[in-house]
């Protein structure tokens, strides 16, 4: 983080967003420099849509894609919620609550898979209307990406855990002994991964602000984890056994020096 400090009550960020443009109108688009935020959902989920659009699910298909778009709504008011801060036009080191200018739109396929990889883009106004004051304000790229990893990724992929258990009758867990990140794993979708990639889709529209991968903390993360763990099992060290080891080791480290 840079010297830039927020200034505000918490909560004072909470309020709806405005429209950055309409996705409905095809003539429409976002304005050049906007941000985008890139919200991608596990493999396995978008490997069992596959499925279920090959068998002929249409109907079904048409109405996952109208709730994932009615949890869009919701995750631009998180983003509102954890990233509203703008720079303040006296203050050039001083981020105040802002109401944010979003929109997003949910898609199904990303360039270079055959199979879909459902995903959100969320694009976000560079500049921002400072709450206090109405005046018009830079929006903190830099905020806006601690404020997607620390709380809005979490929020869309609970939501989008929560909609598939309830509109497809799934389970999550994980997909191997070591796992942090969760899959469909009743049925057992994530036995047809394959490629555990969720690929990078550039969008329907090209932008030239910051770009945020709004999962890439956790699975970076959540890998390291995994080889740690994967480690730990290679060598006889469970997770009790390391801590013994641990212990054992701070024990005589303390007799020496006592």
């Amino acid at each position: 983080m840079t010297g830039m400090a927020r200034v505000g009550r918490y909560g004072s960020t909470r309020v709806e967003p405005a429209s950055l443009f309409d996705v409905t109108d095809p003539a429409a688009a976002p304005p050049r420099d906007a941000h985008e935020v890139l919200f991608r959902a596990p493999v396995s989920l978008s490997v069992m849509l596959d499925g279920m659009t090959e068998a002929g699910l249409s109907d079904e298909i048409d109405a996952w894609g109208r709730a994932y778009s009615e949890l869009l709504n919701r995750l631009l008011r998180e983003v509102q919620e954890s990233c509203g801060w703008a720079g303040d036009p006296e203050r050039t080191s001083i981020l105040s609550p802002a109401r944010l200018e979003l929109a997003g739109v949910v898609e199904a396929l990303t360039p270079g898979f055959e199979q879909a990889r459902w995903h959100c883009h969320v694009y976000v106004g560079a500049m921002a209307t400072i709450l206090a004051t109405g005046e018009r304000a830079p929006v903190s790229a830099e905020f806006l990406r601690e404020g997607v990893h620390a709380s809005a990724h979490a929020f869309h992929m609970n939501e989008l855990r929560a909609l598939a258990e309830q509109a497809l009758d799934v389970a999550w867990g994980p997909p191997r002994e070591g796992a942090t990140v969760r899959e469909i794993v009743d049925p057992p979708w994530h036995e047809y991964i394959g490629d555990d990639d969720r690929g990078v889709c550039p969008g329907p529209w090209e932008v030239t602000g910051t770009r945020v991968l709004a999962d890439e903390r956790f699975l970076r993360l959540a890998a390291e984890q995994e080889a740690r763990r994967r480690a730990q099992r290679e060598a006889g060290l469970g997770p009790d056994q390391e801590k013994l080891r641990a212990a054992g080791a701070a024990y005589w480290a303390s007799m020496v020096r006592g």
